[in-house]
């Protein structure tokens, strides 16, 4: 005995796949959440890099690979991304804790999407303050400005490497948070965006 398929219903279900539910993140949340993290740990790899052994032959392999500038700029692209998708999908994602564990962690995601909308928005006034161009892997995004526009520069200068190591902070806390969540309090936290 064969059973009717519903087509309406595989549908739905594909694409439920794709989008948030109150279970778990849907897969492109999931993958805007993973290229983020892996954005972010190649920066800090590259600048680490860098601080520790300056320029070599290994440290210029890095950044051919993921350029500050470029990755900055990618890490904005892929931000604003993840703002519109969470936007869109704001009444079906998995609910906060509530009470105090909550709000606390609701005020680390804000500070996490502050900080990765922030810092590259610094840097790239700074650089086009600087009068260099803005470009992404070898495009140029936006040409050369006059040199020396301070309002333009300021605020990198003061706020980006202090903002910088912050954001670095809270990347351990976070981590170190879902590994807790996972391996002590054995909910199922960490796995609505493993899947």
């Amino acid at each position: 005995m064969t059973l009717p398929i519903n087509n309406a219903y595989i549908g739905t279900q594909s694409s439920r796949k794709w989008q948030d539910s109150c279970d778990q993140y849907g897969i492109i949340s999931r993958a805007l959440h993973w290229v983020t993290a892996a954005l972010v740990i190649l920066q800090f790899s590259i600048v680490l890099a860098w601080r520790g052994t300056g320029k070599n032959t290994f440290t210029l392999f890095l950044d051919s690979i993921g350029p500050h500038g470029s990755l900055g700029l990618l890490i904005l692209i892929v931000t604003l991304i993840r703002l519109g998708w969470t936007w869109l999908n704001r009444k079906q994602r998995p609910p906060q804790s509530q009470g105090i564990g909550g709000k606390l962690a609701r005020l680390v995601h804000a500070a996490f999407y502050a900080l990765l909308l922030f810092l590259p928005v610094f840097a790239l006034l700074r650089q086009y303050g600087e009068g260099y161009e803005i470009r992404l892997y070898g495009m140029t995004v936006l040409p050369e400005a006059e040199r020396n526009i301070t309002w333009m520069i300021a605020p990198a200068d003061l706020l980006h490497s202090p903002l910088s190591w912050l954001l670095g902070g809270l990347m351990i806390g976070h981590i170190a948070m879902a590994l807790i969540h996972r391996f002590c309090f054995k909910d199922k936290i960490l796995a609505r965006m493993t899947g």
